[in-house]
Formats: C-alpha cells, structure tokens, sequence
C-alpha cells in the first residue's frame, strides 16, 4: 500500500497475541495504531491499581515500538465500566474518589510524554442506578478538563451514539471548556457530519458497512476494530487485520481515493495526535 493505514483503538495483552498480532497488522499493510490501556483482571490493591494499568499500557507500547516498525500512539484513563465494579467494592463516594485521581494520573501521564491521549474514559453503556450515572458524568467531565490541560484528545467510551446523546457529549465537553474536536466518539457510527454528531470526532467501528456509509459523506473520521488479544475469546469484535482490508476495499470500489485515504489515516490522526510521522510517512 502506498498510503498509512491507522486503527484507532486496539488492546493489546502479554496473554493474547501482543507482537504477533502486531506483525500480522503490519503485514497487512498496518503503518499505526492507538493503543488502549487495559485495566488489570485483579482489582485486590486499590491504591496502586490505575498506576498498574497505565504502567502496563506503557510498558506494552513500549514493547510494540521495539518489536515493529509500526507507529503506536498509547492512551491512559480510567475505564468507566471500572466505576460499577468498584462501588460495588468500596461504596459510590470513595469509587468517584479514586476515579477522579486515576484522571488527575492520566493527565499527568501525558504531560510527561508517557501517553499521548486520555481514554477510554466516560460512561457506562449500559444502564445503572441514577447517582452511579451522574457520577459517571462527573469523571468524565473531569477527564475532559485533564486533557484539556494536558493538550491532548480524550476517548470516550459511551453507550451507542445517537445525534441525542452526541449531543449531551458536547455539551459537557462545552462545560469541561475542551475544543469538541478534541473529543473522540469510540464505537462510533457513520455520524461523522458536524449536524450529527455536534462537533465531536468519529471514530468508527471498521465494519464494512458503517466505512462505507460514512465515506460516502466525507472523510472526517478515523476507523477503529476495538480488537481485545482475548486468548479466551479470540472471535470478539474484529481481527486485527480488518482497518487494513478495509482501507485497502475503499480504494478499489472507488469509494476513495488514495488522497482521501491519506486524510482519514495520516492527516485525521496526525493532526489529533500530534505526530506529523503519521501523515508522512511514504509521501
């Protein structure tokens, strides 16, 4: 290929795959990619448990940038979901407590230049009680504030997007004071207009009909296989082969061009990241 070819959300574990998944991402034609820390399956030390993660993810990019000749960006936050486990552990206030310093951590992270994004931060999606919801909505509203000091974008994993609850997203990026597109829609549909998702950016499921239905409208987006380096559960989401295919079927149905390409996999991600290497490389 002689475009990039980015995915924009992939976990990685020292159980799954890890490296081998990475070469068989850059065999496919894979120039890069935003790693996502994963939180640890043992939640028995509280005190050092958002450190453990967010050292992981490091030490797993890391890993990565030795291993390939890939690209690999890393983002760090407390993932949301973590808020109902740990309630449940140690009551609604002292989770928000410790949720609230995991997103002062993350911010610290990257202003040091130890990660390059918060996420994936937000909100359950699912539903739970009222105040464990509002509580939610204030980590993530803390989050967004942190990335805004930090420079950097934030992630959001969210219930499935509506232009609704899109807009209820950009409203508190609004009280956060966090430019809305600086503010990522993980597991994004092909609401990549401004009238659709209120400013915020798209970061697309890379299944074969949202990619193309949403490059039909445009090329403001950036595609995402969400793949988890489950050994356990390997058939979850996508492969790790997907963005490339993808990529690779716009081009030959004609649905971009290899200019558009560039955009939505060099230009989108180095303009959100600031990391020119990503746009140009192979121009």
């Amino acid at each position: 290929m002689d475009y990039p070819v980015f995915d924009n959300h992939v976990h990685l574990q020292r159980r799954g795959r890890y490296i081998d998944a990475l070469k068989e991402f850059e065999r496919k034609g894979g120039t890069g990619l935003m790693l996502i820390a994963l939180p640890p399956s043992e939640m028995a030390d509280f005190d050092t448990y958002f450190l453990r993660m967010y050292e992981e993810g490091a030490s797993l990019r890391d890993g990565a940038l030795s291993s390939t000749q890939l690209e690999v960006l890393l983002a760090v936050g407390p993932y949301p979901v973590t808020m109902v486990e740990m309630a449940a552990r140690v009551g609604l206030e002292e989770a928000e407590r410790r949720m609230m310093d995991a997103a002062e951590l993350a911010g610290r992270f990257v202003s040091e230049g130890r990660a390059d994004a918060i996420g994936e931060v937000g909100r359950p999606h699912f539903n739970v009680p009222g105040e464990l919801m509002e509580a939610s909505n204030r980590i993530m509203e803390a989050c967004m504030r942190e990335a805004r000091s930090a420079g950097c974008p934030v992630i959001l994993h969210t219930e499935d997007p509506t232009p609704e609850s899109l807009l209820d997203l950009s409203s508190i990026a609004s009280r956060a004071g966090i430019d809305r597109g600086r503010v990522i829609k993980h597991h994004c549909t092909d609401l990549i207009g401004p009238e659709e998702n209120h400013g915020l950016f798209p970061s697309i499921m890379a299944t074969r009909s949202i990619v193309f239905s949403a490059a039909g409208k445009g090329t403001r987006f950036m595609m995402e296989t969400d793949y988890i380096d489950d050994p356990s559960n390997p058939g979850a989401f996508m492969g790790i082969g997907t963005v490339p295919r993808r990529t690779r079927e716009l081009v030959e149905r004609g649905v971009l061009t290899e200019d558009d390409v560039w955009k939505v996999n060099g230009d989108n991600p180095a303009r959100m990241y600031g990391r020119e290497v990503l746009a140009g490389r192979g121009r």
